[in-house]
């Protein structure tokens, strides 16, 4: 129930009250006697009836608004709570609330706060007076989610308008007044005591009221009524209560500092300041929550002047102040009641008497005095300033289309003595901030210590893209260089360039930052809830590209070159429709007509060779090996029990004169096997039926160390209908062949390289956006190597998987079925598969006197190393042992959501083997080479060969128009009629064509223009790191001269763009 305050603070230990007694009571009793005390106090909250309604609301709203009005104006002051001090820092919802859940007091969430300290009327501080602290969810001067307005006292001094007024007035009127006041009830008594402090040692160790109850409505829809207060941290006991000889003098302290005082008038600010030099001040907000029933409750429920029994106080969020205000920011720093959330709501006052009126005259009155101050206020000239020398480079317009701004642009400097004002950066009569600028900005400003921070702010509607920012101290000539590469939203904090640890940060605002910024990430890149798919690596929630944060769409040359090349290949294919006149081609050599009309700015040679090759089975062979899809072959160790080939039947083939299984013991019979496509629906809509087979294919490695194919079964169940083919079947085996590629082009596409390279790497990005701040080592390494990824698979999931798209248009398992078959492939995924050398061995093609002329796996091998000794460099530099990757929440965090998240075990699916936590330096540094080169080398080495390939369809064709065949009787016309139609060989070009391109402002292996890592020890490695690529490339070089038909060039460095963005 709410009723008259309890005398003292029994059973609410954490009030600070201690001992202490509020003797209001007593003492007018004892003033008045017992007779006059109680008829007093039955009535005191009894007023007159309100003639006036809202009229007398008004009216006594416009007085209350003058009181604050007044000194706006005069002084530029508030109306009340005057001078003050204020801090920066943080708060956080508690972890375990024990208060009703909602959208706003989210568990967990971080906040950026400003918060000021302040006495209630008077500006000498020395005078007893009621404290304050008000604390915005936002570092910002005006507006914020939400305003905190709280003072010392668990009630207040008056419960309704006409009361505020009188308060005021016979506080600010002198002892008699006061007396006066304290005398008319003894309530009024009583909350004058309450409020009021005197010999108060800290603002730090008040407790601090709202008083007001605010209307609450959590999730559940309830309405509550809610009040906040706010506590030290350390529970510290409150200072400054009044002792029994001041209660019984209490008008006669008040308005007039004492004669004996010897104090500064400013001396708790000057001790809050002090207090925040030597490190952060601690707060806990905790919530105080009624169920309300309106139609049963009483209106005292409302009474700031009324105290609720039994209802316990809950810790709602920790505040951490970090960094001193200036007196001019704290000044300017405004806060009112209308900053709340949807929540949180007053009710609507009637009248003038209404309880409700205090909340309504308060929003009115701060605001109005806000709005006169906002005009008024004479900036005040900060003394002991230094220079600061800021220099900010603004990207170039070639990248990114508009990276220039026309907006007004503001910055703080924040450092570990305190921080600026804001500054607005601007040149008269210069163009500031065009794309491709540097320009350096004097600041003139008060000495911060260290600099570790910037915030960094705009006022408009443009978009900006800052490149990097320099601040240089011009006494010492100290630079701090903040990397930024980004577009900056309205506001950015950013951090200096240093990679750096959680749990190594020196300071706590540092820490609390990353936390923020974290969190403000995760509000923007949210995981999709589209249920189509279930079943694969988690996304980003997206409604196409444009919809994608800013940062991880494309740039404007990017998004360009990808758009030209699919109107190229679309002009391209519109030029080839006189060719769809017949399905089917009448001569296999006729397909050489669709990719000879397309632009000679690719390398068209491979593709000739390919053409006049492609039946003989040593380039089949060559293929499999250096190819397209150079994964899927295995070393055989035994012959499958489904496939029943003798040694009889290969005895011709082989070339050493041993046995089928000496040869298997020796290394030399390798496999390739299609099982998962079993059970696959294929593409069979419109009297467009396609086929694909789900071959066994086994190959030999002759004496000459080429690879052949030397057996083929076209299904995986043997049978008289399943024959196995073999070089003697001419035609047939021909047709075989075909079947096989055909098969390995829908592991190719919907495999190897969609899931394996796109799909999965996502699954890291999202984690690593979501859980790894700027400034943490593996952000900053990964960072260039997942650059436009999300852009190209959300383009992707529109384009080329979507219900007719490119899938749908060029392949045998379209029409759903490639849905099908990319859930049940990645539900087969291990971590494996990323580790290249291991996935090597886990195939047994890692010996090359075995399996010779593999260049794919020889130059992977060089790249690799070059790529794992760059990652341990980096890494070694921040992780000094196991114990640093245990420690390490916000790298424990990322790799937790890759395996809940990203690369989530659904139904059915076999354990993908990523691990929940990373407890060594070796398991940190193998994840890292395997991520870039999967991003960059692996990528590469399954997307730009793309064209070469598929651009004569016989070669490698996406679908078959014919079922295979079930006898041996094949002849050059059935191979013609299971080639795909014209229409679909044009449309499979034409996206080999689009997806082969490189752009423009590719980014190879090795290039890092923007210098994430500002370090002199890591831009070392990163030098090295080139050094050791060019030694790769040079490698390559000389072994491709004796390669002069097919020179295996797609792993050269100068080939491998940093990232997957095509």
């Amino acid at each position: 129930m709410a009723s008259d305050l309890p005398v003292t603070a029994e059973g609410d230990k954490e009030s600070g009250l201690g001992n202490w007694k509020n003797l209001g009571y007593e003492l007018f009793k004892e003033k008045f006697g017992d007779e006059v005390f109680e008829t007093k106090r039955k009535t005191q909250y009894q007023f007159p009836s309100p003639f006036f309604g809202k009229a007398g609301l008004s009216w006594n709203t416009t007085l209350l608004k003058v009181a604050f009005l007044t000194p706006a104006y005069q002084t530029t002051k508030r109306g009340s709570h005057g001078n003050g001090v204020g801090a920066s820092g943080y708060a956080k919802i508690v972890d375990n609330p024990q208060f009703p859940q909602d959208s706003f007091f989210q568990k967990g969430r971080m906040f950026k706060v400003r918060l000021r300290h302040a006495n209630v009327f008077y500006t000498d501080d020395t005078v007893t007076d009621g404290r304050s602290i008000a604390i915005k969810f936002d570092d910002t001067e005006l507006g914020g989610p939400l305003d905190l307005i709280c003072n010392t006292g668990r009630v207040g001094p008056f419960c309704n308008l006409p009361g505020t007024l009188a308060f005021g007035k016979a506080t600010k009127s002198g002892p008699e007044a006061s007396e006066k006041f304290c005398y008319e009830t003894p309530a009024n008594y009583m909350t004058l005591i309450e409020n009021v402090r005197r010999h108060t040692e800290s603002y730090a160790d008040q407790r601090y009221y709202t008083q007001m109850p605010y209307v609450y409505t959590p999730e559940d829809g309830r309405k509550r009524l809610a009040k906040f207060r706010v506590i030290p941290r350390d529970l510290k006991p409150e200072t400054g209560l009044l002792s029994e000889e001041d209660q019984r003098n209490v008008w006669n302290l008040l308005l007039n500092r004492r004669p004996d005082e010897t104090r500064s008038e400013s001396y708790l600010r000057d001790e809050y300041k002090e207090r925040m030099k030597k490190g952060e001040v601690h707060y806990t907000i905790q919530i105080q929550i009624h169920d309300w029933d309106s139609e049963k409750d009483s209106d005292t429920f409302f009474s700031v002047m009324h105290y609720w029994d039994n209802h316990p106080w809950m810790d709602l969020a920790h505040v951490t102040a970090t960094t001193l205000l200036t007196d001019l920011d704290a000044e300017k720093t405004s806060f009112s009641l209308y900053n709340r959330p949807a929540l949180l709501d007053f009710v609507k006052a009637k009248n003038q008497y209404d309880y409700n009126s205090i909340a309504h005259a308060r929003l009115a009155a701060y605001d109005a005095s806000r709005k006169v101050r906002q005009y008024t206020r004479k900036a005040k000239e900060p003394e002991n300033t230094i220079t600061y020398m800021v220099s900010i480079s603004t990207s170039e317009s070639k990248e990114r289309k508009k990276a220039g701004t026309n907006d007004d642009v503001f910055l703080t400097i924040i450092g570990t003595g305190g921080r600026t004002s804001k500054n607005q950066l601007g040149t008269v009569f210069y163009d500031d901030f065009e794309a491709g600028d540097t320009r350096v900005y004097k600041v003139q400003a008060e000495p911060v210590g260290e600099v570790i921070m910037l915030n960094l702010e705009r006022a408009g509607s443009d978009d900006w893209h800052v490149s990097v920012i320099h601040v240089t101290n011009a006494e010492t000539q100290d630079e701090v260089t903040f990397p930024c590469y980004r577009w900056v939203p309205n506001k950015v904090t950013l951090r200096s360039g240093a990679a750096t640890l959680a749990f190594k940060d020196e300071h706590e605002e540092l820490r609390l930052q990353r936390q923020i910024e974290i969190q403000e990430r995760q509000s923007v890149y949210k995981w999709t809830t589209n249920e189509v798919y279930d079943g694969f690596p988690g996304f980003i929630q997206e409604d196409g590209h444009s919809s994608l944060p800013p940062d991880a769409r494309f740039n404007n040359l990017k998004g360009r070159n990808f758009l030209e090349a699919n109107i190229e290949a679309q002009k391209k294919y519109a030029l080839s429709g006189f060719l769809e006149k017949f399905d089917n081609w009448e001569r296999i050599g006729d397909y050489v007509q669709i990719y000879q009309r397309f632009p000679e700015d690719l390398d068209m040679n491979p593709v000739d060779s390919i053409v006049e090759l492609w039946q003989k089975d040593e380039e089949f062979g060559r293929q499999c090996l250096n190819g397209i899809n150079p994964v899927q072959i295995s070393r055989c160790n035994t012959i499958p029990d489904n496939l029943p080939v003798t040694n009889e039947l290969m005895q011709k083939f082989m070339t050493r004169g041993k046995t089928l299984h000496e040869e298997i013991h020796d290394g030399h019979v390798y496999i390739l096997s299609y099982e998962e496509i079993g059970g696959i629906p294929r593409f069979n809509k419109d009297k467009d039926e396609r086929f694909v087979a789900e071959p066994i294919c086994l190959l030999y490695v002759r004496a000459s160390g080429q690879l052949v194919p030397i057996a083929i079964q076209l299904f995986q169940t043997p049978g008289e209908t399943n024959p196995i083919w073999t070089p003697d079947d001419e035609w047939g085996w021909t047709l075989a062949k075909l079947h096989v590629k055909a098969a390995d082009a829908q592991f190719h596409q919907l495999y190897a390289h969609l899931t394996k390279t796109h799909l999965i790497m996502e699954g890291f990005t999202m984690p690593m956006m979501r859980q790894l701040p700027s400034v943490h080592p593996v952000y900053k390494l990964l960072l260039p190597h997942i650059r436009h990824t999300m852009a190209i698979n959300t383009i992707g999931r529109a384009v080329l998987v979507a219900e007719g798209g490119t899938v749908d248009k060029t392949m045998a398992l379209g029409g759903g079925g490639h849905m099908v078959f990319l859930r049940k492939m990645f539900g087969k995924f291990k971590m494996v598969e990323y580790n290249f050398p291991e996935f090597l061995k886990h195939r047994g093609v890692h010996e090359v006197d075995k399996l010779p002329n593999y260049y794919y796996r020889d130059d992977g091998l060089l790249m690799w190393d070059a790529i794992s000794n760059f990652t341990d460099g980096i890494l070694s530099l921040y992780y000094h042992s196991d114990g640093d990757v245990q420690n390490d929440d916000e790298l424990q965090a990322w790799i937790l959501e890759i395996h809940e998240r990203g690369l989530k075990v659904w139904p059915d699916n076999d354990d993908h083997d990523v691990p929940t936590t990373l407890k060594t330096f070796q398991e940190l540094q193998q994840l890292m080479t395997s991520l870039i080169f999967n991003a960059s080398c692996q990528h590469a080495a399954v997307n730009f060969n793309q064209l070469h390939y598929y651009a004569f369809a016989p070669n490698y064709p996406m679908t078959t128009t014919a079922p295979p065949p079930t006898s041996k009787d094949v002849t050059y016309e059935d191979v013609c009629h299971a080639l795909p139609t014209k229409k679909l060989a044009t449309e499979a070009l034409t996206i080999s064509y689009t997806l082969s391109r490189f752009s423009d402002d590719e980014l190879w292996l090795g290039e890092f223009p923007d210098e994430h890592f500002t370090e002199d020890t890591a831009k070392k490695v990163i030098a090295q790191f080139g050094h050791d690529l060019k030694d790769v490339s040079a490698k390559i070089h000389e072994r491709n001269k004796k390669l002069r038909q097919f020179p295996y060039t797609y792993l050269l460095p100068q080939r491998v763009p940093n990232s997957i963005a095509i």
